[in-house]
């Protein structure tokens, strides 16, 4: 089997001769990386990836050849910004006027924050025509990118996200604290929102599936298990998730759900949305690989579990470790493993490497000396 293949396998739970690693790698992580390697000071090399896009793809697939791992994950590519840095901060120009339009968030995942946020959406059909936008959004110029990616790493398991399904997309539409307001006193709006959410997801899942990816990236950040509860999980979010999986059900595309965070009370749910895999069983939410395979693994596949503080300050010795206790506890078949949320941008480029190494070569399945 090659990387493609193993990773296929793993997440339809079939037996495979090792099991495959797929860390969860954004770009600023190799940005940090490479920085040294002639390419300057790393919020350079930000600022270039802001204006030019498309390097965005060539730094992912860089640091994953160089470590060797299976999968990787792909994104549809922002327009480009204009960016005038001060100091360490990069302020957003508007295109036309070239005054200030808003900051990058440089230290948490490089997003656009706008100085005048759009306002909160009121009525199903402000909702609606969001959505549509957020669906019109996805360019043909915009998918030929990362088909053209996808090419360049034949043999490896892309995954691509059609964007936020529940919680995520909600807030951004409605407010943050507004969002888990209407919970309570405007639960049939929430979940008619959510309704349409799904629907506006599968349009831009099915548009990304031209491109020849393999699996589809779906989920919430920790809001979903650690802000809202299990029961309003339940009744708001899980619909939607199932859905989404419903619509894919029979057909040779591959789905893993993420909720990081305190996300044990709704495991079972999880496993219940249809999702091949669930991920990323994150040991800082209390998350364990041993208690998930023994409550989900009989459903579907389970990724991660490494402590992002182990690879962001560990050793490489204190990384292979961990690393080989989750392949114990979650393999040998139907676990890939994986970081317990994103790898951190301040993750060192040994800690990788000694993490990919504990599954390229098997390193769990070594009898510890007496």
């Amino acid at each position: 089997m090659n990387s493609r293949e193993l990773m296929r396998a793993a997440m339809r739970r079939k037996p495979t001769p090792r099991i495959p690693i797929m860390p969860q790698i954004w770009y600023d992580l190799p940005l940090r990386i490479y920085a040294g390697a002639g390419q300057g000071d790393w919020i350079a090399g930000l600022q270039r990836c802001l204006e030019q896009p498309a390097l965005i793809y060539d730094h992912v697939i860089r640091l994953v050849r160089d470590t060797g791992c299976d999968g990787l994950r792909l994104f549809v590519l922002p327009d480009p910004l204009r960016i005038e840095r001060v100091g360490n901060d990069l302020m957003a120009l508007d295109a036309r006027s070239g005054e200030r339009a808003g900051r990058v968030d440089v230290m948490g995942g490089q997003g656009f924050v706008a100085d005048r946020p759009s306002l909160p959406v009121e009525t199903l059909a402000e909702a609606q025509a969001r959505l549509d936008a957020l669906v019109a959004d996805l360019t043909d110029e915009k998918l030929d990118r990362l088909r053209c990616a996808r090419d360049r790493v034949p043999d490896l398991f892309v995954a691509s996200a059609p964007g936020g399904i529940t919680i995520n997309t909600y807030m951004t539409l409605r407010g943050s604290e507004q969002a888990l307001i209407d919970l309570a006193e405007r639960p049939d709006f929430v979940a008619a929102v959510l309704d349409m959410q799904a629907e506006a997801m599968i349009r831009r899942a099915e548009a990304l599936l031209r491109t020849g990816i393999d699996g589809l990236y779906i989920g919430d950040a920790a809001a979903s298990a650690s802000v809202i509860s299990p029961k309003h999980f339940e009744k708001f979010c899980l619909p939607a998730y199932r859905k989404f999986c419903r619509h894919f059900a029979g057909r040779d595309i591959l789905i893993y759900i993420h909720v990081c965070g305190n996300a044990r009370p709704i495991l079972e749910m999880l496993a219940d949305t249809g999702a091949h895999t669930v991920e990323p069983l994150d040991p800082l939410g209390g998350v364990t690989v041993e208690d998930a395979r023994r409550r989900i693994g009989r459903r579907a596949a389970l990724m991660g579990g490494v402590s992002t503080l182990t690879l962001a300050q560990g050793t490489p010795a204190e990384v292979q470790s961990e690393a080989i206790q989750k392949c114990r506890e979650g393999g040998p078949h139907g676990y890939i493993l994986a970081a317990g949320d994103m790898v951190p941008p301040v993750t060192p480029l040994a800690n990788l490497r000694a993490l990919v190494d504990v599954a390229t070569h098997s390193l769990w399945q070594e009898v510890p000396a007496p």
